[in-house]
């Protein structure tokens, strides 16, 4: 009896043998493309990307968008009232008879009077009115404009001069 048992006991043992070398070719055949064993306990060597936690996730930036508009200078607001203060007053350009230009209404300022048109509109610094008031005698006997009122001119002017 004791033979048989023996047999028995080292066929088991070769068949065990057996199993564990087909296990552990299958396990080296199967791996992760020749990571180590403490490269697959530890994580190292990887191939998948997951998203660093510390890395934040960052959004593209939004398409520029343009500025709104400077505002205008007002002719109403602005331009009318200097008009009307320093030059459409006592027989100066409240009427024709001042060179042909009234500037009582924005619609005879823009027709000009005997030289010519009093501005042109997008080129504030060659327009006459301007020529005028900056160095040219205008007003006359009174303190010239400053250089803001001139500058609002100019810039009403070079925005189109429009009647706001």
């Amino acid at each position: 009896m004791r033979l048989k048992l023996y047999h028995v006991n080292s066929a088991i043992l070769t068949i065990f043998s057996i199993f564990l070398i087909l296990t552990a070719g299958f396990i080296t055949g199967c791996g992760d493309e020749g990571d180590s064993v403490t490269e697959m306990v530890n994580g190292e060597g990887d191939n998948t990307t997951e998203p660093d936690p510390v890395d934040p996730v960052v959004d593209p930036p939004p398409d520029p968008v343009d500025p709104p508009p400077a505002p205008g200078v007002s002719y109403k607001d602005e331009i009318n009232p200097i008009i009307v203060e320093r030059c459409a007053i006592g027989n100066c350009h409240d009427n024709a008879a001042s060179g042909g230009l009234n500037l009582t209404t924005y619609d005879n300022f823009k027709k000009g009077g005997n030289q010519g048109p009093a501005f042109v509109v997008g080129d504030g610094k060659a327009s006459l009115v301007v020529r005028r008031i900056d160095g040219g005698g205008m007003p006359p006997g009174g303190p010239p404009l400053n250089a803001d009122q001139i500058k609002l001119f100019v810039d009403w002017i070079n925005e189109g001069a429009e009647n706001n």
